[in-house]
């Protein structure tokens, strides 16, 4: 039997104290932010040992935990449809479907990845599904002081090819940027969004260019502060949009994920083991 591949969209996961104020948790012997960071994954853990209910407008969805070995957390999560068909008396009848999605996390501390498989019928893009996670999430980790971010990874060059076939044109670059807790993709970076976390409590830091009016950015891949900034983004650090003169619409590093393939018996028979061979995607 031939077994097809599933293509997964991936995402990276940051876990940021909710406040530099962090109020000492007498059950966890919390008692410092410092000690909240040293934490986190520990404590989204917890989250995901005693799995919720993930909620998509108001609806409960069925989910099925299918792997939980070490940092290794995967799960099954279908919505219910409704399909029509023609029976034998030649009548059309409508019956219930539940097409589904997997989702596989990686809750090392130097990983934190999420793979999302993509199924049109069950959801139309899998941030839509990485949403719901973060939005079913959002309670439970505010209890513990923590909140989540999840942002897209894609291919840096994608960038630098956008930039190289519209040189000229481009008029605005907006980097979005998540606070850093990994070191392992924030040592590229020049610009010391942690420092800025600790001092402000941002959580997103937006860093805009500008040409001026009938001007175009010079954006260049040698300068160390831009291609670290592109570089952190790339690696699920934040958002990049560009404004192109004749576009009507920024364009967004978002639409530009990557991807990776995994065959249907390796997702059936989800083992940590299998799945050992996707780290090299991940760990820059």
């Amino acid at each position: 039997m031939k077994y097809k591949n599933m293509s997964f969209d991936l995402y990276r996961y940051q876990l940021l104290p909710i406040t530099q104020e962090v109020q000492p948790d007498m059950y966890r012997s919390i008692l410092s932010v410092e000690q909240l960071k040293e934490q986190k994954n520990i404590l989204f853990y917890e989250v995901l040992s005693n799995f919720p209910k993930l909620v998509s407008k108001g609806n409960i969805l069925h989910q099925k935990v299918v792997l939980k070995d070490g940092d290794w957390f995967a799960f099954k999560l279908g919505v219910q449809r409704s399909i029509e068909r023609e029976n034998e008396n030649f009548d059309k009848e409508r019956i219930e479907n539940w097409p589904h999605v997997t989702v596989i996390l990686n809750n090392a501390p130097d990983c934190q990845f999420i793979a999302i498989s993509k199924n049109l019928k069950a959801f139309s893009s899998s941030r839509i599904v990485a949403n719901i996670i973060t939005n079913s999430l959002k309670e439970y980790l505010k209890r513990l002081q923590l909140t989540m971010h999840v942002k897209e990874l894609f291919d840096e060059k994608e960038f630098w090819d956008l930039v190289s076939k519209h040189r000229g044109k481009i008029t605005s670059v907006k980097f979005e940027l998540i606070s850093p807790n990994m070191a392992n993709i924030s040592k590229c970076l020049k610009v010391d969004l942690k420092q800025i976390n600790l001092d402000t409590n941002s959580h997103r830091t937006c860093l805009e260019l500008n040409a001026a009016d009938d001007a175009a950015l010079e954006i260049r891949d040698d300068n160390e502060v831009i291609d670290g900034i592109v570089e952190y983004a790339s690696e699920g650090g934040g958002d990049i949009s560009l404004k192109i003169n004749g576009f009507k619409r920024s364009i967004h590093t978002q639409k530009t994920n990557r991807t990776v393939e995994l065959d249907e018996l390796t997702v059936e028979n989800i083992n940590a083991q299998s799945l050992e061979t996707l780290l090299g995607f991940l760990r820059p």
